[in-house]
């Protein structure tokens, strides 16, 4: 018989998966409607594009439905002030800077040894953007994957494989937009195995971040931030090619690599360690 955190977790990656895949992304997909071209601005039916949006929020939309259904209002006011709690201490501040900071300088060198250029400036000009990315990708998601779903796996086995399993389902979540006129994944011809590769490295920092701040779905929210804007920075300018496509994914699979060892012999937090529950 399955556990009772179990069960949630199947529902909660069941549900967000079947809604994107049958309700929001699929559809647009399959009939391969346009919705808002990523890449040179053009813009599809406006049906299609509140689909498209409405798509991107979904892991967090089912985070907080599913959390005030198991856990009600008391749940629900824990898992905003988790968002908010930005007091996580100067190892996960330098942590999640240092990641950033990490992936720019490594996938800048990927540039360069692919197609011996880089535009250093776009850091600086594209700074404007910053502050609307956390709504795409960070507060759109993060109430999902690290707000409902880690905290149940972890009460029913250890980091690491926790770390696996969010990485592969919230993979698959992004598959529509592999086939998806306008995203980037599709006009840039990006690999699903490499994306897959490199969600799966990202993913077990998240989880390391989440242990080491006590449950603060803030530092995943931040780092979500900067780790989107380092990727937009990046893609918006080089000039990729297959090569650089099949490349992007290393810095990821080391990065993860180095924080599956830390957390191999991690003691869980007191919470944590309780049996998964029936």
């Amino acid at each position: 018989m399955l556990k009772k955190d179990v069960k949630e977790v199947i529902v909660f990656f069941s549900t967000v998966i079947g809604l994107s895949y049958l309700v929001f992304w699929g559809p647009i997909a399959l009939l391969k409607v346009p919705t808002v071209n990523l890449v040179d601005g053009e813009m599809g039916p406006i049906w299609a594009i509140i689909l498209f949006i409405i798509g991107g929020f979904i892991p967090s939309i089912v985070g907080i439905i599913l959390t005030a259904k198991y856990e009600g209002k008391k749940g629900v006011k824990e898992l905003f002030k988790q968002s908010v709690k930005v007091k996580i201490g100067y190892k996960a501040f330098i942590t999640i800077i240092i990641v950033a900071i990490y992936f720019a300088l490594t996938l800048v060198l990927i540039s360069k040894l692919t197609t011996g250029k880089f535009d250093y400036s776009q850091f600086w000009i594209q700074l404007p953007t910053i502050l609307p990315l956390i709504i795409l990708g960070p507060l759109s998601e993060e109430y999902g994957w690290r707000g409902f779903a880690i905290k149940r796996l972890l009460r029913c086995t250890n980091a690491n494989l926790t770390s696996l399993i969010i990485g592969i389902v919230w993979a698959f979540w992004h598959l529509p937009l592999f086939f998806m006129l306008g995203t980037s994944q599709y006009e840039l011809n990006v690999p699903f195995i490499a994306f897959l590769i490199s969600v799966i490295g990202t993913s077990f920092i998240y989880t390391y971040l989440y242990q080491s701040t006590k449950s603060s779905i803030f530092s995943a929210i931040l780092l979500h931030w900067l780790y989107t804007y380092v990727m937009q920075v990046v893609s918006s300018s080089i000039v990729r090619s297959n090569l650089y496509n099949w490349l992007e994914f290393i810095p990821a699979i080391l990065i993860g690599f180095v924080f599956a060892f830390m957390m191999r012999n991690k003691k869980e937090a007191s919470q944590q360690r309780i049996k998964c529950n029936n």
